[in-house]
């Protein structure tokens, strides 16, 4: 690496913005259905009918500092715990991850940026992403 290229790299390092974050995973049995999905298209009616799927949590919160600001195992088991006595059932993939972003998340760990991916069975994803006006400020 040449010279300026290291002068570059370093410049780049000195005024970066270096977010850190966290990122937990879990999963529930839910059961949900789609009223009227015939209506936007026919092949989907089947939707119409409860079924059931395995939805997968993935949950991304940004952290202050690098020393367990927030515990991965913490952070984990009060989600787990919110999913359990809530019902999550009947809902879409992006009212399950509104439903904890508002009534979990940030009662529990405050203003913060937070992203929230729900699946039906790891194939289709619900993402909720979650930025505090504070850093939309000029």
């Amino acid at each position: 690496m040449i010279q300026a290229e290291r002068e570059q790299l370093e410049r780049i390092r000195q005024t970066g913005v270096k977010n850190t974050f966290i990122k937990v995973r879990t999963e529930f049995e839910g059961f949900h259905y789609y009223p009227n999905a015939s209506s936007i298209d026919a092949r989907i009616k089947f939707l119409e009918n409860e079924h059931r799927h395995i939805f997968k949590v993935e949950v991304k919160i940004s952290v202050n500092h690098l020393d367990r600001e927030l515990e991965f195992f913490l952070v984990k088991w009060a989600l787990q715990e919110f999913i359990q006595t809530g019902s999550q059932n009947h809902k879409s993939c992006e009212m399950i991850a509104t439903d904890i972003l508002e009534n979990h998340l940030i009662p529990t760990y405050g203003n913060r940026y937070y992203e929230i991916v729900v699946s039906e069975d790891g194939e289709s994803d619900g993402i909720i992403e979650f930025v505090p006006q504070l850093l939309h400020a000029t």
